[in-house]
């Protein structure tokens, strides 16, 4: 029987990571599906490996740096991918120390690195000995939770104009939490106690939304592709956040609306499941392969009102112009808010971007607008948390439109989420707070 050794697929994905640009969602899977013969609880290990370890990038590598003359930028790709990991396994898994050290002295001699064997297991046992004389930034500072929580500097700097330092390294502290996986129950086909109980039938641990009535958070499911629910239809994936952005859109039956940015559409699902797939739905985006994506989604709900239409959200379509009842904008943007499901998120950004999305976000906006009919409305959404993409672009857009006002979005909101900014027509998840995604929604009607 082949042995694979979990510990060298998770660092075989960091390396990938961290020096070829990969994205970690997409060499994770794929390195699993090459090593299909793992047993689940292997499989689990290096996911486990893989995300902890980027969620904690920044401190394994201080970490390291205290105990090594050699420094992190100066080390091997491969004897760096295996440090970070070993490192997490020592400080964050319940893993003993002599374990992931030897463990990785092991992943060196077997790439050929043997001279190097002796400084690997040098500083991993000084590490695992020294645990209690790390030193940090002094606490109160941006320096201090930018190793502490390994997000980035920059990143820290503007959270803490936001957001004041509490509940910045509340959100930091929140990012580092390994999430679930949140579903929205098909409504056309079943109803929420049924799929319930057909996943918790196939030991799926099972818990109600917080926010949506048709959400559900699942625990314990190794691949949800696999499971026979999902065949059928009776659910997709898609965040409380961005559910409780289409309870705030509350499209109706028979209406014709409009997502532009659809891909890969969960959004679009909730909507036409909203309209008791009645109406005229049109599903925009500029890629091919996405829209595709939406088409097999639809046919796997039993959707047929959706009209996937591949299209650049940025230039204008004539033929829409006051067509819609609704429509919603969920914008390209800098996806700060995904840090906890998309860790690496926190390593391919630098804020440079921001100010790039910004005129993107607001052309895309406009053209929104454009294609609302009076008496209509126009849904704003991100999974950022940036003002400048998400306030200040609101802000621009009520005063360059006059035909506009913000609309009064309480009535959609749990008691829990209540924020002022409601009355005004928008609000701001923060991971920590509603246990989702980071996320902005604003609703504008046309007068």
């Amino acid at each position: 029987m082949i042995q694979i050794n979990p510990r060298e697929i998770a660092a075989e994905a960091i390396m990938e990571i961290m020096e070829d640009g990969a994205y970690n969602n997409m060499a994770l899977r794929r390195l699993l599906r090459q090593n299909g013969a793992m047993p689940p609880k292997d499989r689990a290990m290096v996911t486990e490996i893989v995300n902890g370890t980027l969620r904690n990038i920044y401190y394994i590598d201080h970490v390291i740096n205290q105990f090594s003359k050699t420094k992190t930028e100066k080390m091997k790709p491969w004897i760096l991918a295996v440090m970070r990991t070993a490192v997490y396994q020592m400080y964050f898994m319940k893993i003993p120390d002599s374990a992931a050290c030897n463990e990785g002295v092991k992943l060196i001699a077997e790439r050929g690195l043997e001279p190097l064997k002796g400084f690997v297991n040098g500083v991993l046992r000084t590490v695992g000995r020294e645990k209690e004389k790390i030193t940090l930034p002094q606490r109160g500072t941006a320096e201090f939770l930018h190793i502490q929580y390994s997000h980035p500097l920059w990143l820290i700097k503007m959270w803490l104009a936001y957001f004041g330092y509490e509940e910045t390294e509340n959100l930091c502290r929140g990012n580092n939490c390994s999430p679930d996986v949140t579903i929205r129950v098909n409504t056309l086909k079943t109803q929420k106690a049924f799929l319930k109980k057909d996943l918790e039938k196939v030991g799926t641990t099972v818990a109600d939304g917080r926010l949506v009535s048709s959400a559900l958070h699942l625990k314990k499911t190794a691949d949800i592709g696999r499971l026979k629910a999902f065949a059928e239809g009776l659910f997709h994936v898609q965040d409380e956040s961005s559910q409780l952005a289409i309870e705030i859109m509350n499209p109706q039956k028979g209406e014709t609306i409009l997502d532009l940015c659809a891909a890969p559409g969960g959004k679009s699902f909730t909507i036409a499941e909203k309209m008791e797939n009645e109406g005229r739905l049109v599903c925009g985006d500029i890629y091919e392969h996405k829209i595709e994506l939406i088409s097999q989604g639809a046919e796997r709900l039993g959707i047929t009102i959706i009209e996937p239409i591949q299209q650049d959200a940025t230039q204008f379509c004539n033929n829409y112009a006051d067509t819609f009842d609704r429509v919603l904008v969920d914008a390209p943007c800098s996806g700060l808010g995904l840090m906890g499901k998309k860790p690496d998120i926190r390593l391919k950004k630098n804020g440079d971007e921001i100010d790039h999305l910004v005129p993107i976000q607001r052309q895309i906006l406009e053209n929104g607008a454009r294609y609302v009919k009076q008496g209509g409305i126009l849904i704003y959404s991100t999974c950022t948390l940036c003002k400048k993409e998400n306030e200040k672009n609101v802000e621009w857009f009520l005063k360059n439109h006059p035909d506009f006002t913000a609309e009064n979005i309480t009535e959609f909101l749990p008691q829990t989420l209540w924020q002022e900014t409601a009355e005004n027509g928008y609000i701001t998840l923060l991971p920590h707070k509603s246990n989702t995604d980071g996320f902005f929604i604003a609703k504008l009607r046309r007068g």
